[in-house]
């Protein structure tokens, strides 16, 4: 009798080890995610490594953990990782806007961009994508693709009808996207 009382009591003892574990693991998540705005580059790489040394010991507990408690754990691993693509929107933001102005001149204030001249704002994206992409690497065709991506939404947010010629023009200019943005990618294979 006196056997299982222990025994129970370990595993009691143990179970609720990895619940503060993972409550501590919380609460640096929660501490690290709220203020991303404010952190350094610098500071930010020293949570990346904080993150990845925490994960590793817990991910070799996880076995150990309650379903709920395996859960939680996967939530949080999301919720940090979804913090840290933010933070990565967050440093390339001044350089989308630049990148926007390149590619889409007068076009780059999205809020001018309606049914009637849509057409011309793809028509501008794709110009400059031809004369500026023989020199770009990786980086530059996804801050292109971002680029286009915005154009993208701005057109979905479109109220008007937009005409269908002008709707076939707009396809055949963004499979010209990426058509061009494939051959770079054979292109850097080889």
């Amino acid at each position: 009798m006196c056997l299982c009382f222990l025994a129970s009591s370990c595993s009691a003892t143990k179970e609720q080890q990895l619940e503060d574990e993972l409550a501590d693991f919380r609460t640096w998540v929660s501490n690290t995610t709220s203020n991303i705005a404010d952190r350094t580059e610098e500071d930010w790489e020293r949570a990346r490594a904080d993150f990845k040394m925490r994960t590793q010991e817990l991910d070799q507990k996880e076995d150990q953990f309650s379903q709920e408690l395996k859960q939680d754990y996967q939530n949080l691993k999301q919720e940090f990782q979804s913090a840290d693509e933010e933070f990565q929107r967050n440093l390339d933001e001044p350089g989308l806007a630049e990148w926007e102005r390149g590619l889409l001149d007068r076009w780059a204030d999205f809020a001018t961009i309606n049914e009637s001249n849509v057409r011309e704002a793809y028509i501008t994206f794709m110009e400059n994508v031809r004369a500026k992409s023989d020199s770009w690497n990786d980086q530059d065709w996804e801050m292109a693709k971002r680029v286009l991506e915005e154009l993208n939404q701005r057109k979905s947010e479109i109220n008007g009808d937009i005409p269908t010629d002008t709707e076939v023009k707009i396809k055949a200019l963004q499979m010209e996207f990426r058509t061009l943005e494939t051959a770079a990618d054979v292109t850097d294979n080889n």
